[in-house]
């Protein structure tokens, strides 16, 4: 595949698989050349002017998160890519030592940036800012479900103070009158707030035309965070401005072959869709106790698998655990110890169920789960499908063979979309790019 030779419009880094899959898938379905990596130095080809590395951050040491985002900005930065986007969870999933906070310091110091704009929200799920607290629906952040996650319990719905706590940069608000009034006062408001020595600003959003409103402010910035929701509001900007002269039809091919679903997920929108699959569906729950003990699950597992496979039917398997277990697992053993063990069993699962059982059609629940498999796995490239919905991006990973992938946040998707999607891959993709309408019309929620 030929290096690029053109610079790019915009480069994006992601803290997780699921994340910045969903971002690529996006960035295609309105009409920009999307490519998408899990390695730093993989090939940007010539015809991308988005690229999307995505990486693992999340959760790890935020001296390592600080030092993989740097060497990611600076590989697009070597492109002549104008915008650099840090993307991260619309919940704000971190911890007050990071990693956010920390890697958007480091970007901004690196792009000398003077105002860096956070915008976390997900309007399509109602997950909203307003005074600077984030809700997912009418319920604040720190009394949904999202206090008990495992990894990043957010026990703080104040944006403007989680970010102040995991930053030396003073912090601050473009509160929702001034977003209403659209890009021109976000710009003025911007630019108020760095003559009073403020570096970041979270920005309240409520609906997505403030997203649009975000967007079309921070298009001139060389850095700009978020959640991907507002990185899809860009293109009306390149679009205007003449630097996307000729949106491109969004392509991808139909994969045939046995069908796995792998979920490392904890979150309970998971479990509900695992529930659903499972009516029609066989699934096979893995008990991460076993795992911890140094049972040797995975041949029983594969031999699970291999009957389903044999017999033509689909199959999802979990290592997903009650959040009382979870908890007595995490006590006796420690966090990262079960987390890093549930991902490296399923890490094995996945590529002895392509290599040695043939599956060419994979769905990952989970973006630690997904940042552990994939990028071990021999991917030459990745062909990004366009966005359909949320929890039902889709990309061909080219192999030595074709396999079609989805990898799906915890959080997002329909009840049905794990039978859905698997099911749609067989089938090629060809839309035409949307262009002002945003977001699509979603069918999968």
């Amino acid at each position: 595949m030929a290096e690029r030779e053109r610079p790019l419009l915009f480069g994006a880094i992601a803290d997780d698989l699921t994340g910045g899959s969903e971002l690529a898938a996006m960035l295609v379905a309105r009409g920009v050349p999307t490519s998408f990596a899990t390695g730093i130095e993989a090939v940007i080809p010539a015809g991308s002017l988005a690229h999307v590395i995505a990486l693992k951050t999340r959760v790890i040491p935020a001296t390592q998160a600080v030092d993989l985002v740097l060497r990611a900005a600076r590989r697009l930065i070597s492109t002549g890519c104008d915008q650099i986007f840090f993307k991260y969870c619309a919940t704000f999933d971190s911890t007050p030592a990071g990693n956010i906070g920390p890697c958007a310091e480091a970007l901004a110091d690196l792009l000398d940036a003077k105002l860096v704009l956070f915008c976390p929200a997900l309007c399509e799920t109602q997950r909203t800012v307003f005074q600077g607290y984030m809700f997912g629906g009418s319920q604040i952040l720190a009394e949904s479900p999202k206090r008990f996650d495992p990894l990043t319990p957010m026990t703080d719905s104040n944006i403007v103070r989680v970010l102040a706590a995991q930053s030396r940069s003073r912090v601050g608000l473009v509160a929702h009158p001034v977003v209403d009034r659209g890009p021109d006062a976000i710009v003025k408001h911007c630019e108020a707030l760095t003559g009073e020595g403020i570096r970041f600003a979270v920005t309240d959003t409520i609906y997505e035309r403030d997203l649009a409103s975000i967007a079309g402010a921070a298009a001139p910035m060389p850095l700009l965070t978020g959640n991907a929701s507002v990185a899809a509001h860009l293109p009306t900007s390149w679009r205007r401005s003449g630097k996307l002269a000729n949106p491109q039809v969004a392509e991808l091919p139909g994969v045939d072959g046995p069908a796995v679903v792998l979920a490392g997920s904890v979150a309970p929108r998971t479990a509900e869709q695992l529930a659903h699959f499972g009516q029609q569906n066989e699934v096979v729950t893995v008990d991460l106790s076993r795992v911890m003990d140094g049972a040797d699950v995975l041949a029983s597992t594969l031999a699970s698998a291999n009957v389903a496979i044999g017999a033509g039917r689909a199959i999802a398997i979990a290592t997903m655990a009650p959040q009382d277990e979870v908890e007595r697992l995490q006590g006796r053993y420690g966090r990262d110890v079960v987390a890093r063990a549930a991902e490296d069993f399923l890490t094995d699962l996945a590529q002895r169920l392509i290599f040695d059982s043939g599956v060419r059609r994979l769905v990952v629940a989970g973006g630690e789960t997904a940042g552990a498999i994939v990028p071990k796995l021999p991917i030459a490239h990745f062909i990004v499908g366009p966005y359909q919905g949320l929890g039902t991006g889709r990309m061909v990973a080219e192999m030595p063979f074709p396999v079609a992938l989805m990898l799906k946040s915890g959080k997002l998707g329909g009840l049905d979309v794990f039978s859905t999607v698997l099911d749609e891959m067989r089938r090629p993709v060809r839309t035409e790019p949307y262009l002002e309408q945003w977001p699509p019309q979603a069918r999968n929620q």
